[in-house]
C-alpha cells in the first residue's frame, strides 16, 4: 500500500511514523509547507518531499493519504484528496467549524470514500473496561465527568505547529483541540447525541490568543450530563505530560480514575468493595494502533473507527460551545442534524 503524509509538521505526525514501518506499507511522499519537519521526516522514508501537497498529489501515485495541517487547511486537503478517489484518515478537528466538516462528509459519502478521524479514546483502554464492566456500550450512564489538561501552548511552537495559538488558524485553543475526545466519548458511552451545550473559558494562565482553561457542559435530551474541562495549563516536562481524570456514574457502578488505573464499585454489591484495575491513561501510544487499524480496515473496505459523521457531531457541539462561551456560558439547544 502507497501512502502520502500531507503537512508532517503537525505535532501528532510523530505518534504515527513507527507504525508506517511495516510489512506491506511505503510511504512514497511526504508534504511540509512549514518547512519544519518535512526533510527528517522524508530521509527517513527515503522519499520525496514536497512544500505543497496539491503538488503531491498531482504527481504521486497513492493508495491512501494520512492528512494533517492546520485546522483552517485541513477542509482544502481533504477536498483534494477526495477529488482524486483517495481514501485517508484526517486528524481531527477536520476543520474549524460543523460547515466544513458537514461538506467534507457530504462529499466522502458522494464518493463512497473511506475516511477515518483519529478519535482514539475509542480503541483506548478506558472503553475496553468500561465495556467489560457494563456488558455493553451506550448504557445508562447517569453522569460523567472529563479533565484533560494538558502543556502550555508554548510547546506547540517548540513542535514546528505554532499556528495552534493563533485562532484564525486554530479555531481556538483546548476546547477545539482536546475536548473534542471527550464529546466523542460522551456520545459512545451514552449511544445519545447532545442535545444542549453551555461552556465558558479565559486565558488568565498564559494570557494568549486562544483559551487555555475551558470548562463544557453536555446534555442529552433525557437529561444525562457530560462535564469536559481542559486547559493549556499543565506544568508539563517529559516525565508528567498532563493531568488526565475522569469519574462515570451509571444505573450500575460508579467509576473514577486513579493513578494508571479505575476504580469501579458496584451499587448492588458494595460488599466487595472497590475494585481496581490498571489502565494505560497515555493516549499517545494508541496512534500507532490507530494507523494499523484503518489501513486494514481501508484494505477490507470495513467502515472506520470513527467517520467524518463523527467529526460532524462533535463540530456542532464545538460551534456551540464557543457561541455558548461568547454569550458569557447561556445554556445553548441544538437542532438535531438530518441523517
Amino acid at each position: 500500500m502507497k501512502v502520502a503524509l500531507l503537512e508532517v509538521s503537525h505535532w501528532h505526525v510523530p505518534l504515527y511514523l513507527n507504525a508506517l514501518e511495516t510489512h506491506g506499507v511505503q510511504v512514497v511522499a511526504v508534504s511540509d509547507s512549514e518547512h519544519v519537519k518535512g526533510t527528517a521526516i522524508a530521509e527517513r522514508f527515503k522519499c520525496p518531499l514536497y512544500s505543497s501537497s496539491y503538488e503531491l498529489l498531482e504527481r504521486e501515485a497513492v493508495d491512501f493519504a494520512f492528512v494533517f495541517g492546520r485546522h483552517s487547511q485541513m477542509p482544502s486537503l481533504a477536498e483534494a484528496v477526495i477529488a482524486r478517489n483517495i481514501p485517508f484518515a484526517l486528524e481531527k478537528p477536520c476543520g474549524i467549524n460543523m460547515a466544513q466538516v458537514t461538506r467534507l462528509r457530504e462529499l466522502a459519502e458522494q464518493a463512497n470514500l473511506y475516511c477515518a478521524v483519529p478519535l482514539i479514546f475509542r480503541m483506548s483502554e478506558l472503553l475496553s473496561a468500561l465495556q467489560d464492566t457494563e456488558g455493553h456500550l451506550a448504557t445508562d450512564f447517569n453522569y460523567m465527568s472529563f479533565r484533560f489538561i494538558v502543556g502550555p501552548p508554548a510547546r506547540y511552537e517548540t513542535a514546528g505547529s505554532g499556528w495552534a495559538i493563533d485562532p484564525v488558524f486554530s479555531g481556538g485553543g483546548s476546547t477545539i483541540n482536546v475536548a473534542t475526545h471527550f464529546i466523542d466519548l460522551f456520545r459512545l458511552l451514552t449511544g445519545k447525541e447532545v442535545s444542549r451545550v453551555s461552556a465558558v473559558m479565559n486565558s488568565l494562565t498564559h494570557r494568549g490568543a486562544v483559551e487555555d482553561y475551558s470548562l463544557l457542559t453536555l446534555q442529552t435530551e433525557d437529561g444525562v450530563i457530560g462535564v469536559v474541562e481542559t486547559g493549556y495549563s499543565f506544568p508539563s516536562t517529559a516525565d508528567e505530560q498532563r493531568e488526565f481524570s475522569f469519574t462515570l456514574s451509571s444505573d450500575r457502578i460508579y467509576a473514577k480514575s486513579g493513578p494508571d488505573r479505575i476504580e469501579i464499585r458496584d451499587r448492588q454489591n458494595l460488599a466487595a468493595g472497590t475494585r481496581s484495575r490498571r489502565l494505560q491513561l497515555d493516549t499517545d501510544v494508541y496512534y500507532p494502533l490507530f494507523v494499523k487499524q484503518v489501513l486494514t480496515e481501508c484494505r477490507n473496505g470495513a467502515k472506520p473507527i470513527a467517520s467524518l459523521r463523527d467529526a460532524e457531531a462533535i463540530m456542532q457541539v464545538m460551534d456551540a460551545a464557543y457561541a455558548s462561551a461568547r454569550q458569557g456560558g447561556t445554556l445553548l439547544t441544538l437542532t438535531p442534524t438530518s441523517e
